[in-house]
């Protein structure tokens, strides 16, 4: 027997009772002797008026002691276990009685039904608590059922403690049951003095203002709870996963399967309410830090909402906060406004290249030209922006892409491709990074 536990005592008392009834159900169908007048009760046997024609089969929790066998727990780990980390053992007494005013037979009966029942389930299971159990409650474990070994003499000093006449009477053991500690109360947390963050995978209440033109339920990236440092020069997307989550991008783009992306993003921490967490930085690895407080749409205590502008910045002047800044991995840090203040510690942040249009099943077309186009947004006419057609690279060109190949426009809006010659027929995905951040939408070409 494996240790389980129950909050309420009453649970054992109501599975008696259960099994009790549907003692009596069988008895009848068994026999065809009169039942109908034996009531199962669990409240304390008391006197009953001359007259009733009822029998009363009562079952009452009589005495709750310590199970010997199962006081001392094995211990679980290096160390032994506290006192309140272990269920308490019990053994439970019922006396189980049986009454009918000047009608020994019911009486004799009732005794026997309930006899008979205890004596056929010695052993409670989940799966017959689940099965009798008028009031559904989950056990999660079993336990024994045994008539006591009591003489009369032991017996007649029991009755001499109430206050009714004595009656056909038996003990009943049930063991072992579980009864789990309490969790004692811990100390109250002292409050934060100062802002940190971090960033998370679960989802938070919904910003108290959506901003305009963006998706309700904000886009959620990375899964770091303590990110205690800004990435350095050998951090890549690629040795952050997979604790890093899903980067954001910018725009009202469509990705696959219905799902909106866009410049919302839920930030976790400690403290983001306080005065020393009023602004908002953001930079990159070495390069300028911004001030992007202006993205806050709303804050709490432990989340901090942001809506990143809808453009992307042009490559050649960043310019943080009215574009959001080209693709790549960027350090997110909370502080207090002054030159040299307080700065929390970082959370890296993922801004990711805009694919849009894609659709479902998000098959690419060639265009007149029998050019593949993508549209999207983020992208850099240069070699930091590469294209993968299938577990091929795609080669950077100024002029027109020829096979292999892939152009840029000017704007970082319109990408255009050729696949690489003499390839086989079949379904190859295309995916577009930006200072190796990958869209979080792609194509699918077939050749």
């Amino acid at each position: 027997m494996t240790p389980w536990n129950t909050p309420d005592l009453g649970n054992i008392t109501n599975v008696l009772r259960d099994l009790l009834d549907q003692g009596i159900t069988q008895y009848t169908a068994a026999t065809g002797l009169v039942t109908s007048n034996i009531k199962v009760s669990c409240d304390a046997p008391d006197f009953r008026k001359p007259g009733d024609t009822n029998c009363y089969l009562t079952v009452y929790l009589l005495h709750v002691g310590r199970d010997p066998f199962w006081r001392n727990t094995p211990v679980q780990g290096s160390r032994g276990q506290l006192n309140s980390a272990q269920p308490l053992s019990l053994t439970l007494s019922y006396l189980l009685t049986a009454w009918c005013d000047k009608d020994y037979v019911s009486e004799q009966r009732a005794m026997s039904i309930a006899l008979q029942t205890f004596q056929s389930y010695p052993i409670v299971t989940k799966t017959l608590i689940d099965t009798v159990l008028k009031d559904g409650w989950p056990s999660d474990g079993e336990f024994v059922i045994s008539l006591q070994a009591d003489t009369i003499e032991e017996m007649s000093r029991l009755w001499q403690a109430f206050t009714v006449p004595m009656r056909l009477s038996a003990l009943i053991k049930v063991s072992v049951v579980f009864l789990q500690a309490l969790n004692p109360p811990t100390n109250p947390p002292i409050p934060p003095q100062s802002a940190n963050v971090a960033v998370s995978l679960i989802a938070p209440p919904l910003p108290p203002v959506t901003p305009p033109n963006q998706p309700p339920q904000p886009q959620l990236i990375g899964g770091l709870r303590l990110a205690v440092a800004p990435p350095d020069a050998a951090t890549t997307p690629d040795n952050l996963a997979p604790t890093f989550g899903p980067p954001v991008a910018v725009g009202d783009g469509a990705a696959v399967s219905g799902q909106e992306m866009g410049g919302s993003v839920a930030i976790a921490g400690v403290g983001l309410d306080l005065g020393n967490a009023s602004n908002v930085y953001l930079g990159a690895q070495g390069g300028p830090i911004w001030d992007v407080t202006p993205w806050r749409q709303g804050v709490a205590a432990d989340w901090l909402w942001l809506a990143l502008p809808n453009a992307y910045a042009d490559p050649s002047n960043t310019a943080p906060p009215s574009a959001t800044p080209p693709p790549g991995l960027y350090a997110l840090t909370v502080g207090d406004g002054v030159a040299n203040g307080f700065r929390s510690n970082s959370a890296p942040i993922a801004i990711a290249p805009r694919v849009d249009g894609v659709t479902s099943p998000p098959t690419l077309q060639p265009n007149n030209a029998n050019v593949y186009p993508i549209s999207g947004a983020g992208f850099i006419p240069a070699a930091a922006t590469s294209v993968l057609f299938g577990s091929h690279v795609l080669a950077y060109s100024v002029t027109g892409p020829g096979a292999g190949q892939f152009t840029v426009d000017p704007t970082g809006t319109q990408i255009a491709f050729l696949p690489p010659a003499a390839l086989p027929h079949g379904p190859y995905p295309v995916q577009v990074l930006v200072n190796q951040i990958a869209a979080t939408a792609g194509w699918v070409v077939t050749l």
